[in-house]
This record gives C-alpha cells, structure tokens and sequence, in this order.
C-alpha cells in the first residue's frame, strides 16, 4: 500500500501522532507533506486573538503556558536547525527525511502544480491532518481515498475543537473516528471508532490525552482495514450530524466557570 501523509507542524500532538503511524508503516510512506497553518488556524470572519485567549480559559493557565513553552521552543529549534548542523530539525519533515522518506513543504494540497507531481505517484491512501479544506481534484488522486482522525463520535460534533464541546454539552461519550474525507466537512463514511466514557474528573487536557493516545492504534487498524478491502463502514449520516465552530470568549469562559463548579462540588460532596 502506498500512502502519503498531509499535515501540519504542529508539536503539542499531531507531530507525535504522525511519528507513530510512519514508524508503524514506514515502508509503504511515500512522502509527508507539510502545508501552511496550524492549529491557530481560524477563518477570515474570526479573531486569532480572541481564540488564543479562548484557550487560556479552556485549557487553564497552566497547560496553556506549557503549551506554549512547548510551541516556542520547537520554534526556535526549527529556525536555528538551518543555521547549526548539529541542532535536529524538531519537523515531522525532519523527521519524515531522517526516514529517507521524500517529502514537500507546500502552502496549499490543492496546489495544481502539487496535484501535477503527486498524480503519478499511484497512491492508494492520502491521510490528511492539514487545517487545509481539501478539493475534489486532490479527492480523486488515491485509488482507496483521502482518510482523517476526527476527535469525536461522528456524526455528532463535526468541526473544531469538539473535545472542548463534548465536555461543554455535557455528553456522556466521545473518542475517535477515522473517516474517509470527501467535500462536505467530516461527513466521508466512518472506518473504525473507538470511544470511551466521559468521567466526572475529566477536562479538556485529559480528553485530548485520551483521543490521541487512541488515534494512531485506531487509523493504523484503518489502514490495515483498507489494505484488505473487506471493511464494512459505518455510516455518517447528515440528518444526525452536529457542527460546532470554535468557541467564543464568552463560551470559553462560561466553561471554564462550569468545570470550577464541577471541582468545587467534587471537593465538598
């Protein structure tokens, strides 16, 4: 099977999950391709600064500040990697390339001059965890399809950010599907789904914690699924879909009140 990766640079999870699926499969990688945006990533209509500090109150303080310690210094890594030798590039390129793995740095996946160099290539399965909207064209190049690791329990929670809005609604489950990727956001058919319950001591931080260490174990048994073509998908209906966007200050914040409530009533039960 050869399977080519899209992603981000992104060093709080996504770097690290990548590592495990090409450590896994390295031999059938073909290329990782690393495109232009991050989890910061917001639309033209919103605010990145009122995002970032949605995020101080979703996560709390602490974790935010070790977030960001932690994107600062693959930061610094990444730009003084190129100036000393002996500095590692902290990339999932660096990293695809120390595997002898070819690789791209590209703005955007539907790039027609990319879409020219990948077409030859016969790749059978593309995983994407770019912040990129992916296009038809880009769609059509594998011969089994596009596949994506989604932190909820499609259909319900489509979008971004969904381990703040399960815990924000109240839901009892969540965990992970890996889907196939078509035009319409996470609406392709569902391979594998692994879920778990939602406790009264988890936060955000723990739920996230709790997806990715089951996200590279669920898309490697997607990909074995997919090598032997005898899969029976679960639906992905759009009549039981819910969309969520990224949060608002102001819901950050009414979550953030809601999870203090939680602990305190936890402490004096």
């Amino acid at each position: 099977m050869k399977i080519l990766i899209i992603t981000m640079d992104d060093p709080i999870q996504t770097n690290t999950f990548i590592k495990k699926i090409i450590d896994h499969r390295k031999n059938d990688i073909i290329g990782v391709v690393l495109t232009k945006g991050d989890r910061l990533t917001v639309s033209r209509n919103k605010s990145k600064i009122e995002y970032i500090f949605s995020l101080l109150f979703i996560m709390g303080f602490s974790q935010f500040i070790k977030n960001s310690i932690i994107v600062l210094n693959h930061k610094i890594k990444r730009k003084f990697c190129k100036i000393f030798p002996f500095i590692e590039d902290p990339t999932i390129i660096g990293y695809a390339k120390k595997h002898g793995i070819r690789t791209w740095i590209i703005n955007s996946p539907n790039d027609k001059n990319f879409l020219e160099e990948i077409k030859n290539l016969e790749i059978d399965v593309i995983i994407n965890q770019s912040q990129s909207i992916l296009k038809k064209e880009l769609l059509s190049i594998p011969k089994i399809g596009t596949i994506n690791r989604h932190n909820a329990l499609l259909p319900k929670n489509r979008g971004r950010l969904t381990p703040f809005w399960v815990l924000y609604k109240g839901e009892k489950e969540t965990g992970v599907s890996i889907h196939f990727v078509t035009e319409e956001l996470d609406a392709g058919e569902i391979i594998v789904q692994e879920r778990y319950e939602v406790t009264d001591s988890d936060n955000f931080n723990k739920i996230v914690q709790k997806n990715y260490a089951l996200a590279h174990k669920a898309i490697i048994k997607a990909l074995e699924i997919l090598e032997k073509g005898n899969g029976k998908y679960l639906p992905n209906p759009n009549e039981l879909a819910t969309y969520n966007s990224i949060p608002s200050l102001k819901e950050a914040i009414e979550f953030r009140k809601k999870m203090i409530i939680r602990f305190l009533r936890k402490i004096f039960r």
